[in-house]
């Protein structure tokens, strides 16, 4: 039976079956399932874990007599076997196969590993171990799901995280979901019963002594150049997370054009400012950005951000903050040369 990472505490709720498979190239969501049923095993008597890593040398036979065997320390076992990024070879379906259609009711079985692709699924071992068992696809998260998996962690963890605070959570991490779950754990500890905005979260992540993100956005829109470089510089130097800095241009840039928008489409630019909910205090440098700045340009520094951010994660650029300076130079005003996105431009 396939179920999803997020329904197994329902149906281990259930019961407990035979066999487990925890597959996909997620690590995040493979750990924290085998965590989940090993801590409803033991509550149900099977105290003993024997783990096994797969190698070229191998002896699934060790497998099937530790799975017939008694346990030395209790009545009830769990026997783990980590495949990594392989799958067992022909002789060693065979066996599986055999140990499958003989379920022992002494033992539980959790095989994990990298691959959950359809050729997997299709072979035969895997169908004799999927029929007694329950078999949880771990797949990357992104999108909806990503951030439904970030409010329940935020539930699990009585944090109060604002939408913004989540992006720049998420963004800052680049959707890894341990990066991610440390953060919480550390978050959770600094700011217990409170909402946690931008503003405190941003400081926890990047830890600048001097200037922060909240000043870079500030000069951004001010169009302040060299005050731009002098945080840019800062910023670099105190080995600031790219990705942070990103998500704070993107942020200022994304207002500035929906701003735009709403003014050219007969809203008045007051009431503009208060949809977009823009602060008191930065109401005046707003205006100041939207009246230096046209249309076309603020959708160019979106568009460089998302080349920034394809080639960032793609690991092609080698002066990432080198980038991220002259795309917040763009919001001095026209920026009449080509930005070095790439590897061979730098």
């Amino acid at each position: 039976m396939r179920v999803y990472a997020n329904q197994v505490a329902q149906h281990l709720a259930k019961g407990i079956h035979a066999f487990y498979l925890v597959m996909g190239d997620e690590p995040f969501q493979v750990q924290q399932t085998i965590e989940q049923i090993k801590t409803t095993a033991h509550q149900h008597g099977f105290a003993e874990t024997i783990k096994f890593v797969y190698s070229p040398q191998f002896d699934w036979q060790e497998i099937m007599q530790e799975y017939a065997s008694l346990s030395l320390f209790s009545q009830q076992k769990i026997i783990e076997l980590d495949l990594a990024d392989s799958k067992p070879n022909a002789s060693a379906s065979k066996l599986i196969v055999e140990l499958a259609s003989n379920p022992n009711p002494d033992v539980i079985f959790i095989l994990r590993g990298q691959k959950n692709g359809s050729d997997i699924q299709r072979s035969t071992w895997f169908k004799a171990l999927d029929k007694h068992g329950l078999f949880v696809p771990c797949y990357q998260l992104t999108g909806r799901h990503l951030s439904q998996w970030l409010n329940t962690q935020c539930n699990d963890k009585n944090l109060r995280l604002t939408p913004d605070a989540k992006a720049l959570l998420l963004d800052a991490n680049q959707g890894n979901l341990f990066a991610v779950y440390q953060e919480l754990e550390k978050i959770s500890l600094i700011f217990s019963n409170t909402e946690v905005d931008v503003h405190k979260l941003a400081p926890t992540l990047l830890n600048q002594s001097k200037f922060d993100i909240f000043d870079l956005s500030d000069a951004l829109l001010a169009g302040n150049g060299n005050r731009i470089c002098d945080i840019m510089h800062k910023l670099q130097q105190e080995n600031s997370e790219p990705t942070v800095i990103s998500w704070a241009i993107n942020k200022e840039a994304q207002t500035l054009y929906q701003l735009s928008n709403a003014v050219h489409s007969g809203i008045a630019i007051n009431d503009a400012l208060n949809q977009a909910k823009v602060w008191k205090n930065k109401l005046s440098i707003t205006q100041s950005a939207l009246q230096r700045l046209n249309h076309t340009q603020t959708s160019s520094i979106i568009n460089a951000l998302a080349k920034f951010d394809a080639q960032y994660k793609q690991h092609t650029i080698t002066s990432p903050y080198q980038v991220l300076m002259h795309i917040a130079l763009m919001f001095v005003g026209q920026v009449n040369f080509e930005l070095p996105l790439f590897k061979d431009a730098l």
